[in-house]
């Protein structure tokens, strides 16, 4: 992928839109720390376009810089960053006049070790599904989502395995762009979700119910992979629940604006179908 070609076209587009008066504030990346990830960077003025990079270390999801702000909007958009903002607008929490979204085809990005992050192993999207301009060549190859079965006494393992990791940190909460309530669950007063010392039973109750929250939500970019320091893969859960949702309902977020949500729609024709198995709508049972 020829980023430096990228990066000149997104800088010419970002300083026309600017100087055009036709968006107040560009939201993109710039030149990152010393451990090489590039940085999020808001311009409000052409002038200082030239800041913005695209490289294969612009791993943040910067959708949520849009939450609260005013005017109108470009937002410099990975695929999944792409989704994010389109789940968002359907979530009533930003209006699509408002966003300009300049799609970036992106065929992965790379971790400190120049591998590609797992996020991005598994992704099948290499351009954004909505977009107002598209940087990049969109005959990239899409790749291929890597599927793993598993019986249910090795994904139970797997799933304490995992847990035992967490410090209950909440740095997946905060980096997840559809974490944006102002008050989570666990950090409501009563009853006490968290106890001084976290147990294993006080950490599923987080995840699962952390999961659950973003069933048919979750865009799979990987940034609460990517933000933990204990290193818990949980994204294989919410990967889980989003697979099944798709083979369900045939719906993956952030895909379309103008598809209802799959968990904001009820039809009586709805196979009623648990993840531990169950009846159908017909009566029989379930094959998941």
């Amino acid at each position: 992928m020829n980023f430096e070609k990228q990066q000149e076209e997104l800088i010419s587009l970002c300083k026309k839109l600017l100087e055009d008066g036709l968006v107040n504030t560009v939201i993109g990346f710039q030149e990152g720390c010393e451990l090489g990830m590039s940085l999020p960077c808001i311009i409000d003025n052409s002038g200082d376009t030239s800041k913005l990079v695209w490289n294969n270390r612009c791993v943040p999801n910067l959708s949520s810089y849009l939450l609260g702000r005013k005017g109108k909007i470009a937002i410099v958009a990975k695929p999944c960053d792409g989704r994010a903002v389109v789940n968002l607008i359907k979530e009533n929490q930003l209006k699509r006049d408002d966003i300009y979204i300049i799609g970036l085809v992106c065929d992965g990005m790379l971790s400190d070790k120049e591998q590609h992050l797992p996020a991005c192993r598994d992704c099948r999207q290499s351009t954004p599904p909505v977009y107002d301009a598209l940087v990049g060549d969109t005959n990239e190859e899409k790749k291929k989502q890597i599927e793993t079965k598993q019986t249910k006494d090795e994904s139970l393992e797997r799933f304490i395995s995992e847990i035992n990791k967490c410090i209950l940190c909440y740095s997946c909460r905060q980096s997840c762009y559809g974490c944006y309530c102002k008050t989570c669950f666990m950090d409501r007063g009563q009853p006490s979700w968290q106890p001084a010392a976290p147990d294993t039973g006080a950490k599923m109750l987080y995840h699962l119910g952390r999961t659950m929250h973003l069933a048919g939500r979750c865009v799979e970019c990987g940034a609460c992979e990517n933000a933990c320091a204990s290193g818990v893969d949980i994204r294989y859960l919410i990967r889980g629940v989003t697979d099944f949702i798709e083979e369900l309902y045939e719906y993956r977020a952030g895909m379309d604006i103008e598809t209802e949500s799959a968990m904001l729609t009820f039809d009586t024709e709805d196979r009623e179908v648990g993840f531990l198995g169950g009846m159908d709508s017909a009566g029989g049972e379930a094959d998941v």
